[in-house]
């Protein structure tokens, strides 16, 4: 049996949470939902190997997805495992391979995410657990 690839969705937009669920949901990939960036840092503290990606939102009320990623890359200083991480906007400041990779996060995805970028991002960065 083949494990399948997990991604944790960290959005506090209900809308776009349901409808980036529904989208990675059909490519049978395993979906777990975090609606801010403190409940995402906390499911991953929790299952540190179980998800092969993370899609970030960047900005949420309370703990904001730079925030988020900054707390996240400290927890993985031990082990030395990087899972990988997206940051999803639609700012255009974050539009930038080069501003993504400062955050410490791998690349990024415009809102509204296309259902084609959003597969060929997991096709490239997640892995199964």
């Amino acid at each position: 049996m083949t494990d399948r690839k997990k991604v944790l969705l960290v959005e506090d937009d209900e809308f776009t949470r349901f409808m980036m669920k529904e989208i990675i949901g059909t490519l049978g990939v395993d979906v777990t939902l975090a609606k801010d960036g403190k409940e995402g840092c906390d499911t991953l503290r929790d299952e540190p190997d179980v998800y092969g990606l993370v899609l970030m939102d960047l900005h949420m009320p309370g703990m904001s997805g730079i925030d988020a990623t900054d707390h996240i890359r400290g927890l993985e200083k031990d082990p030395p495992r990087q899972v990988p991480i997206i940051a999803v906007t639609a700012d255009v400041n974050y539009h930038d391979d080069a501003r993504v990779e400062q955050l410490g996060m791998n690349g990024y995805a415009s809102k509204p995410v296309s259902p084609g970028h959003l597969m060929r991002l997991i096709d490239r960065y997640c892995t199964a657990a």
